[in-house]
């Protein structure tokens, strides 16, 4: 469901909430967000950390501010059963944005992520959610060459790492196809690597899947698809 029309589903930790897909539409539609009468509370009802709390602060912020995102990425860290977040089409750098990405990181229930039709240049992880497993990478352009040591620094434990019809930054002769590798291989969690219909011909392709398997201690346990 689309970030826009769930809000008032996320104010309240609605646990039917699985997977929420953000776009830009959306930040337009909460950019005109209006609290529903019976979400109008005053500070004095709010116990700290409770849903009245976060609609308090919510309602209090010029909507679609930095400080009101922040406020939802809160919120959405705070619904029990979120799997799936997917973020299509966002600018990572967009101002409004910048603590929104810190706070839904922190929550426990979230295991997918996808990133889809976003320019990743300058991209720089944050990406630490405690029971993450699996990144997708679909349409994405400009993959930082060293995407392998971002994840490494965020200290995530995901178990497949995916790349569907994406570009890279800097991966255009061997040395640098090696070097890509070798920073994918600072993830030992990771029993899956798949790169599909991506920038890679046929002989980086070959030196790609090479290169994982002698950079990780047990690579019968590895399993690498490059299509």
């Amino acid at each position: 469901m689309e970030l826009g029309s769930c809000i008032s589903r996320i104010i309240h930790r609605d646990s039917t909430l699985t997977n929420i897909i953000i776009r830009p539409t959306c930040i337009t539609s909460c950019s005109n967000y209006e609290p529903d009468e019976s979400d109008d509370v005053d500070s004095i009802d709010a116990e700290e950390n409770s849903i009245n709390e976060h609609i308090y602060f919510l309602n209090g912020k010029f909507s679609g501010s930095r400080e009101w995102f922040a406020n939802v990425g809160v919120m959405i860290s705070k619904l029990p059963n979120l799997a799936q977040l997917t973020f299509d089409g966002l600018n990572i750098h967009a101002s409004e944005l910048e603590r929104f990405w810190g706070e839904i990181f922190t929550s426990a229930s979230l295991t997918t992520l996808i990133y889809t039709n976003m320019n990743l240049e300058h991209w720089e992880g944050g990406v630490d959610p405690p029971n993450l497993k699996s990144i997708l990478f679909q349409r994405c352009t400009n993959i930082p060459n060293d995407i392998g040591y971002i994840l490494h620094e965020d200290q995530i434990s995901i178990t497949k790492l995916q790349f569907d019809e994406c570009s890279f930054v800097n991966t255009n002769s061997m040395k640098e196809i090696v070097a890509f590798a070798t920073e994918l291989a600072l993830l030992p969690s990771i029993t899956s690597f798949c790169f599909t219909s991506c920038s890679f011909d046929h002989v980086q392709k070959m030196c790609l899947i090479q290169c994982l398997r002698e950079e990780r201690d047990n690579p019968d346990n590895l399993q690498i698809r490059v299509w």
